[in-house]
């Protein structure tokens, strides 16, 4: 039968087993909830976790999801095959977390039956346990960070960026966006040297950015935009399109208006080049 688990991953990079409770989802925690029946690995984040907290998380996430719990002679989600990433942060702002989240609030809502102290199942038939008898408290296989209990982000000396595709524009059902600050004249391109100029711009910005901030995060998103983060929280997210860059709602929230007004500035001197 399935079986599932959820741990509490430590600042020290330990993952602790805890008991089974949606209310374990709190804004100062990063959760791993463990669910053999949908071969999901779902990596919960609170709104108050940092950078490094919740990079930390994810290299727990990947290890158990690599070598699933062992309990008793029993291995739990050795056969995982998704890490769904959810911040709290951006539930109800961004889709794809949002569904997310929902898909995981379903699983915590469901009837469940204890097989141990801290394994659960949502088979409520009346079977055997697949852990072998005696009962065995679980015990993590204590999976340290691949850092060092020295926590420390990726250090990223320059921006590297790829380009893929080239990303649409933003519909009118999309999320809301704040018109761009950094929009300049384009000349009419071919298809091929408007990516180029895209991902020239968005290098830029990032240089601007790292002018600032020495460690940051960067990702993108499935639907073509990309997010910016620093240790103490998000910085700006944004998309482009035919060489205007639009931020998402929120960017720069938090951030000092001198600091803004200095990576603006950075990164217009760069444009001029262009």
């Amino acid at each position: 039968m399935p079986l599932a688990l959820m741990f509490h991953v430590k600042d020290g990079g330990v993952s602790e087993p805890v008991k089974w409770n949606k209310d374990n989802l709190q804004d100062d925690r990063s959760i791993i909830i463990l669910d053999e029946g949908s071969s999901s690995l779902y990596l919960w984040h609170g709104s108050k976790q940092s950078l490094v907290q919740r990079r930390t998380a994810l290299r727990q996430a990947q290890s158990l999801k690599g070598h699933g719990y062992t309990i008793g002679k029993s291995i739990i989600g050795r056969d995982t095959k998704q890490i769904i990433e959810i911040d709290q942060r951006k539930i109800g702002r961004e889709p794809e977390t949002t569904k997310n989240h929902d898909q995981l609030q379903e699983i915590l809502n469901k009837k469940f039956k204890q097989v141990d102290e801290l394994v659960i199942t949502f088979q409520l038939e009346d079977t055997s346990p697949t852990i072998s008898k005696p009962k065995v408290k679980a015990q993590i296989q204590t999976m340290k960070a691949e850092s060092t209990s020295k926590q420390t982000s990726t250090k990223l000396s320059k921006p590297v960026v790829q380009a893929k595709a080239k990303v649409s524009a933003p519909s009118s059902q999309s999320t809301p966006r704040m018109a761009s600050e950094y929009q300049e004249p384009v000349k009419p391109a071919s298809a091929q040297q408007e990516r180029t100029l895209d991902q020239a711009k968005i290098g830029m910005l990032i240089a601007s950015i790292l002018q600032k901030y020495e460690d940051i995060w960067i990702s993108k998103k499935s639907d073509g935009s990309y997010s910016v983060e620093m240790m103490d929280g998000p910085i700006c997210s944004f998309s482009i399109s035919g060489g205007t860059i639009n931020f998402l709602r929120n960017s720069f929230n938090g951030i000092s208006t001198n600091i803004k007004s200095e990576i603006q500035k950075n990164y217009e001197d760069m444009a001029k080049l262009l």
